[in-house]
């Protein structure tokens, strides 16, 4: 019995293997020049976001010293 449940577990996981292989199969790479210039446009994006929130923080926390004096 158990060596049954072993066969069709092996059965399953090659099947499995397949179908993620040809599912790689289908998708399409972007080129170099594209990946770099994306990724540094996340970067830029996200290190400009960072200056605005760390701006705004500083910003509301010296309007809230000042209310507080």
């Amino acid at each position: 019995m158990q060596e049954k449940e072993k066969s069709a577990g092996k059965g399953q996981k090659n099947s499995w293997f397949r179908g993620l292989q040809s599912e790689f199969k289908k998708i399409v790479w972007t080129d170099r020049d594209t990946l770099v210039k994306q990724t540094v446009a996340v970067v830029v994006i996200t290190v400009i976001l960072g200056v605005l929130i760390s701006v705004m923080d500083a910003g509301i926390l010296e309007i809230i010293n000042l209310l507080m004096k």
